[in-house]
C-alpha cells in the first residue's frame, strides 16, 4: 500500500517534472540568444545586433580606472552587465518591481546591472554613457560599504552615483528651480527610504540628490566623500560617519541646504516662472526699441538743424 502510493507520487511528479520543462521551453530558448563579453572586471550579456559589447567593455573599464578610491576597497570580481533590448526584456531581467520610465538599475550587493539598450536611453532623453556610469557607480559604492549599505540615505546614494558619474540632466535642473521658486522642495528626510513613484517626483529626488551632493562638496571639499565612505567601509553607522566628517547631524545638514538653495539660485529661480521670463524679455525688447528710437529721433533733429543753417560757400 505504502509503495502504491509511492508509486503514484513518482508518478504524478515525472508527470509535473515534464508540464514544468515544457514551461521553460521557451524561456530556455530565449536565454540561448545571449552573447557576451568579458573584460578584466565587467562581463556584458547582450543580444547579437543589438549592443556594441567593445565600447561598452571600454566606457566601464575606463570609468573603473577614474575610481581608485572606490575600487581599492573592493574584493576581487567581475561585474555583470545585461544590456535588453526590449522593455518587457528589461523588466523580466530586473526581477523586481521597477517604474516604466527607469532605463537603469543596479544591484551592488550581486555585482549585477541590467540596463536598456542604447537607442531605448537616447528615447528618454538620456545618454547611454552617463547611465551606464552611473549604475557602475552604484555597485562599486555598494561593494566599498556593504557593512551599512542598509542605512545609508537613498538621497545620498543617488547622489553618490549622479556625482560619480559625472551626470548632467538639463531637465532636473529646470525642475529644481521651479520648485525652488514655488516653495515645495522635499526635506531630505523624506528621500531616505523611497523616492516618489511618479516620473515628475523622481525628477525632483534625483534633482535634490544631486545638488545636496553637490553643495557638501562646495562646502566641505571632494576629500570629504571619501572620508565618509572610508568610515563606512570599516564599519561605521552612516549617521555617525556623516557628523564626524560634515560637523552636522543629517536633520541639521537637511536645513541648511535648503537654505542654501534660495541664496545660490536666487536670480534662477526668478527666470523659471516663464510670466517672469517672457515679462523681463519683452521688456528688454521694448526698452531696445526706446533707445533705438531715441537715437534716432535725435539723428533727425540733427540733420534737420544742418539743414536750416547756411553754408558760408552761399553767403554773399
Amino acid at each position: 500500500m505504502n509503495f502504491t502510493c509511492a508509486g503514484s507520487d513518482v508518478g504524478l511528479n515525472m508527470k509535473n517534472f515534464i508540464f514544468f520543462l515544457l514551461l521553460l521551453l521557451p524561456i530556455l530558448s530565449a536565454s540561448a540568444t545571449w552573447e557576451s563579453a568579458e573584460s578584466r572586471h565587467f562581463r556584458v550579456y547582450y543580444r547579437e545586433g543589438t549592443a556594441d559589447p567593445v565600447s561598452i567593455l571600454q566606457i566601464a573599464e575606463e570609468f573603473y580606472a577614474e575610481m581608485p578610491e572606490l575600487t581599492s576597497r573592493m574584493s576581487p570580481g567581475v561585474i555583470d552587465i545585461w544590456v535588453c533590448n526590449t522593455q518587457e526584456e528589461f523588466k523580466t531581467s530586473v526581477h523586481a518591481p521597477i517604474q516604466d520610465w527607469a532605463v537603469g538599475c543596479a544591484f551592488p550587493l550581486s555585482r549585477r546591472i541590467v540596463i536598456q539598450n542604447a537607442k531605448h536611453i537616447a528615447l528618454a532623453k538620456l545618454q547611454f554613457v552617463q547611465v551606464l556610469r552611473h549604475e557602475i557607480a552604484h555597485v562599486l559604492f555598494g561593494q566599498c560599504t556593504r557593512k551599512a549599505v542598509k542605512e545609508i540615505p537613498l538621497w545620498f546614494v543617488e547622489g553618490i552615483a549622479i556625482y560619480f558619474a559625472d551626470e548632467w540632466v538639463p531637465s532636473r535642473h529646470g525642475t529644481l528651480l521651479k520648485h525652488i521658486f514655488s516653495k515645495s522642495i522635499l526635506p531630505l528626510q523624506e528621500l531616505e527610504r523611497s523616492f516618489p513613484r511618479s516620473q515628475t517626483g523622481a525628477d525632483l529626488a534625483y534633482a535634490e540628490s544631486q545638488d545636496a551632493l553637490r553643495w557638501l562638496v562646495e562646502i566641505k571639499g571632494r576629500a570629504a566623500l571619501f572620508d565618509i565612505i572610508a568610515k563606512l567601509h570599516a564599519g561605521s553607522n552612516f549617521n555617525t560617519a556623516f557628523e564626524d566628517v560634515v560637523g552636522w547631524d543629517l536633520a541639521t545638514y537637511d536645513v541648511h541646504w535648503r537654505e542654501s538653495l534660495t541664496e545660490r539660485y536666487r536670480w534662477a529661480s526668478l527666470f523659471s516662472n516663464s510670466y517672469i521670463l517672457w515679462g523681463g524679455i519683452g521688456g528688454l525688447a521694448l526698452l531696445g526699441y526706446l533707445v533705438c528710437w531715441n537715437r534716432r529721433r535725435r539723428y533727425l533733429n540733427k540733420l534737420a538743424q544742418q539743414e536750416d543753417t547756411v553754408d558760408a560757400f552761399f553767403k554773399v
